[in-house]
């Protein structure tokens, strides 16, 4: 019976995606010939915004969202604008209002400035019937099928232009939880601006390359940042929950707007669970598709242990056909996944579960992510019901490293974005 109700669920998912797919598709690339962009270059020029870093290069295609990026810039920093600057502002604001709620900025009127306090995040409804899941830390293993229901608030303060703050506060609560539903600080940091190059102490929530050595919270300590709209590297010194000390490193470079490749490092003090290293690569073709992967290495003692490997190893390869834009009903995305990681590659789960959707262990702070013994290929769709609110579905049915135990794991879920 409850096999019938799952394949009704997915089916029903499907469906609605196929018909939602054949709608228009609005969501692109800001047009070469669009107004905005000669808006954009004399705020440059006037001195409103830096038109020598972040997005903004003279002759480089802009997604609208990345425009609305340097227009929130912008209304932030009106007190250097002339009369004919604020009425470009005006205008790039009432083009790009939709884009610019999702960054958290509110536009009704031409004195409206981005607040010093934005707040934003999501509620997420989910469903997993996921095997072979796993206990972390001594917590009990959950059960097989379960629903989940997290809220997810951000919380940034500029407060000049040299510092700011960031947070993330967490609630979760799963139908097999004990009913405590924690608060959870998630992250939360102060950062300095000097030039080129940030300075930042406190809680992260550091994603390394494409994800697959370290998507995880609540990681303690400090953190650099520094590079351009070329390159970009961070460096960290973290320690996770009082007992996992770590350095970590990555680097981005864009090669071009639609090719960027990434490097990544992660180790341990003792380099007993991690020694690793990943070099990935993201492509957006002509043909609206993503191509997105990564390869890595862990030599530590406990992964070579593991997996009897000289070089554990673990690697994704992602293409995605469009995707769910929050602001544009019915726009949608498939993907496929193509995934193999060694044994005691990722044993602490700390790859993302964006690049790595398996139900190795959804305890772990990562939320479920983990690049450890398993291999197969994953299938996603997503929707955008409404407008902020979007429907995703997972099935993957995966295996261990071996081949010998089933690690499938099939999600449902609905966020609203706020």
């Amino acid at each position: 019976m409850k096999k019938s109700i799952i394949a009704l669920i997915m089916l029903g998912i499907f469906c609605f995606a196929s018909v939602a797919a054949a709608a228009a598709y609005p969501f692109s690339d800001v047009p070469a010939n669009h107004w905005a962009y000669g808006a954009v270059n004399k705020l440059a020029k006037d001195g409103v915004i830096d038109g020598n870093s972040g997005l903004f290069q003279g002759d480089k295609t802009l997604t609208r969202y990345e425009i609305a990026q340097i227009v929130a810039k912008a209304i932030g920093k009106q007190e250097k604008a002339n009369a004919e600057d604020k009425a470009l502002i005006e205008k790039l604001a009432k083009e790009f209002a939709g884009e610019l709620q999702t960054l958290g900025v509110r536009v009704t009127a031409l004195e409206n400035k981005v607040g010093p306090l934005k707040i934003d995040g999501w509620f997420k409804y989910r469903y997993e019937n996921g095997e072979t899941y796993s206990s972390y830390f001594g917590t009990a293993a959950p059960t097989k099928v379960r629903t989940r229901n997290e809220i997810w608030v951000n919380i940034a303060n500029q407060f000049d232009g040299t510092t700011r703050f960031e947070g993330s506060l967490q609630n979760e609560l799963a139908s097999d939880d004990d009913g405590s539903g924690a608060i959870i600080v998630k992250k939360a940091f102060m950062a300095y601006q000097a030039g080129q190059v940030e300075l930042s102490v406190g809680r992260f929530f550091p994603t390394l390359g494409k994800g697959t050595l370290l998507s995880t919270p609540m990681m303690d300590g400090g953190h650099v940042a520094f590079g351009n709209s070329t390159v970009n590297a961070n460096l960290y010194a973290i320690n996770f929950q009082g007992v996992y000390n770590y350095k970590a490193a990555d680097m981005q470079y864009n090669l071009s707007k639609d090719f960027n490749i990434s490097l990544a490092y992660l180790a341990d003090k003792e380099k007993a669970a991690y020694n690793s290293a990943a070099v990935g690569f993201e492509y957006k073709t002509t043909s609206a598709i993503t191509l997105t992967g990564e390869y890595g290495v862990n030599r530590s003692t406990d992964a070579k242990a593991a997996s009897n490997l000289s070089n554990p190893y673990a690697y994704f390869l992602k293409a995605q056909y469009k995707g769910a834009n929050p602001f544009v009903a019915g726009s949608t995305g498939v993907w496929v996944q193509v995934e193999k990681a060694a044994k005691g590659f990722d044993i602490m789960a700390n790859a993302s579960p964006n690049s790595w959707p398996t139900c190795y262990n959804w305890s772990a702070a990562s939320g479920g992510g983990s690049a450890n013994d398993v291999k197969g290929i994953s299938y996603g769709v997503e929707t955008t019901l409404a407008q902020r609110m979007i429907l995703t579905a997972t099935y993957s049915p995966l295996k261990s490293f071996d081949g010998a135990t089933s690690k499938k794991l099939i999600t449902a879920q609905i966020w609203y974005l706020f």
